[in-house]
């Protein structure tokens, strides 16, 4: 094979679950990988490792580093990766892990090399804190990981700390994956700036550990609510699960982070017929559920629109991760 494309799914993060420890563990997330948007790689097999993406010299940068450690790894060749789409960076929908490891498949098709998502996220640095991103480009669906041990040896995390500063720690393991009901998922992006670097490990040293009273009550809803309403397709129960997860825990810190304009877009998306809405990761992606949201969508492009603009996008949840576009 001298050229492959492919393709990976964008996710949306509902939460990380326990960030106190108490009990030997932290992390833990729940999230779901969705249709669209989605990362597009295109890989030819060259001399060495190069890459492009238009407009984006950072994470061009970034892909040719993590490719080069692939390469190396696994004693393969060369080859130039061209990231023809690509989601947005930096607003809460793991455009960073969709595209390493979107390069990284392509990178091991063109020589035959068969690797799980986990195998290139470890190679690649990803998956230190939650485990959602790397198991959506995998298989898709609505996911739960099992977070991280704490503090109990030296291959333990010791600190709180957000993917980007856990690239020494493997990705958690799945403890469930189920294929999610067939309805419309709304990703409305406003104009702002979700946190990352800098300010996103500050707010995880000043706030945590997170009240353990906060933690049991979230996994609670987890388990007796929002799973049950997955496997049952129970919209008005997950929508009811959803929002009560998002005022718990440390998604509470998350969306003091944003601004008015955020909140402002959260309560019309639930003033309009939105089940569930909630913010992803850091933000400023909000979504919301429903069985039909066209005209929740179109709603919202005029919102959005008269706000100083942003993006509306009407998808379904992906359910299978990353698929094979081309090969030649």
């Amino acid at each position: 094979m001298n050229r492959v494309v492919l393709s990976t799914p964008a996710r949306l993060h509902f939460g990380l679950l326990d960030l106190n420890g108490e009990i030997g563990r932290i992390d833990g997330g729940v999230g779901l990988a969705l249709e669209s948007p989605h990362t597009l790689v295109e890989a030819e097999k060259a001399d060495k490792v190069c890459a492009e993406c238009r407009g984006e010299p950072e994470i061009v940068e970034r892909v040719v580093t993590a490719m080069e450690k692939v390469r190396e790894h696994l004693g393969i060749g060369g080859a130039h990766i061209n990231i023809r789409e690509r989601p947005l960076a930096h607003v809460g929908m793991g455009s960073a892990t969709q595209t390493l490891l979107g390069a990284g498949h392509a990178l091991c098709k063109l020589y035959g090399v068969e690797k799980s998502s986990v195998e290139i996220a470890k190679l690649v640095g990803r998956g230190g804190t939650s485990g959602i991103g790397v198991e959506a480009v995998q298989s898709g669906g609505f996911i739960l990981d099992a977070g991280h041990s704490f503090r109990r040896g030296e291959n333990s995390k010791h600190e709180y700390t957000p993917s980007g500063a856990s690239a020494g720690f493997e990705p958690p393991p799945v403890l469930a994956r189920y294929n999610f009901p067939d309805w419309d998922v709304l990703v409305a992006v406003p104009l702002g700036e979700g946190a990352s670097g800098l300010r996103e490990v500050t707010i995880f040293k000043v706030v945590c550990p997170i009240p353990l009273g906060e933690v049991r009550e979230m996994c609670h809803i987890l388990l007796m609510q929002m799973m049950p309403a997955v496997l049952e397709g129970d919209l008005e129960m997950f929508g009811r699960a959803m929002e009560d997860f998002q005022k718990l825990g440390f998604k509470v810190f998350e969306m003091r982070a944003q601004t008015q304009l955020l909140y402002d877009c959260l309560q019309f998306l639930k003033d309009n017929g939105g089940v569930g809405a909630g913010m992803s990761s850091w933000g400023p992606a909000l979504y919301a559920f429903g069985e039909d949201l066209s005209e929740l969508h179109r709603k919202t492009e005029g919102w959005l629109a008269s706000h100083g603009g942003g993006k509306a996008i009407l998808t379904k949840a992906n359910n299978t991760g990353m698929r094979l576009e081309e090969e030649a």
